[in-house]
């Protein structure tokens, strides 16, 4: 799984290894944003080359359809967290399932807020020798 960022946007691309192709992930459809994957995809190719099959920079890269997107210009960077959280599982995602994303953003940031505030009071009481 591999964010990035796209003309001030986010967006995801997901490797298949078995398939040997990529997924890509766009909250705000938009043809500009496929502009530089290759760039990234090359770099992430350079970058691990010791770990990574040589032929990703050759891999199509698909459009997922029917995913949830925004309302506005400012949520890419959670809808890319919520299509990561929804895509690790082992099943194929029912994105309808999730339509609703937009409207429920506020409740969505806030669980996000929670689980961070949740984390980081976890490390601290660890880190202090507290026994959580």
């Amino acid at each position: 799984m591999i964010p990035c960022h796209v003309a001030s946007h986010w967006v995801l691309l997901v490797g298949n290894l078995k398939g040997k192709y990529w997924d890509f992930y766009d909250s705000l459809p938009n043809p500009m944003h496929r502009s530089s994957l290759q760039e990234n995809i090359r770099f992430l190719h350079e970058d691990r080359a010791e770990v990574l099959p040589r032929d990703i920079i050759d891999w199509p890269i698909h459009t997922v359809e029917g995913l949830p997107t925004q309302d506005n210009g400012n949520d890419c960077g959670i809808f890319v967290m919520k299509y990561m959280e929804a895509s690790l599982g082992k099943d194929r995602v029912d994105w309808t399932r999730h339509t609703s994303w937009a409207k429920e953003m506020p409740r969505i940031r806030a669980e996000i807020v929670a689980t961070l505030l949740q984390t980081f009071q976890t490390s601290l009481l660890t880190e202090n020798g507290f026994c959580v």
